[in-house]
């Protein structure tokens, strides 16, 4: 997402809904000018986070069957 972009209400509704429903289970309380911002970061988030998992990989990119440290 470009800095100039605004994140709108219609774009943010199932992230908000996530965003509460999270902080609800964590036994988190904010205000909700708390809560629009914590789902601005999220969205931005989502959008670096897409950036990567939308990278192509060739089909011999497999993961190792046993992961070995």
């Amino acid at each position: 997402m470009c800095h100039d972009e605004r994140v709108t209400e219609a774009d943010t509704q199932p992230l908000e809904s996530y965003v509460r429903a999270a902080l609800a289970l964590q036994g988190y309380h904010f205000d909700e000018a708390q809560i629009a911002e914590i789902t601005v970061q999220f969205s931005r988030l989502e959008g670096i986070a897409r950036m990567v998992l939308d990278w192509p990989l060739p089909f011999a990119s497999e993961p190792a069957p046993v992961f070995r440290p």
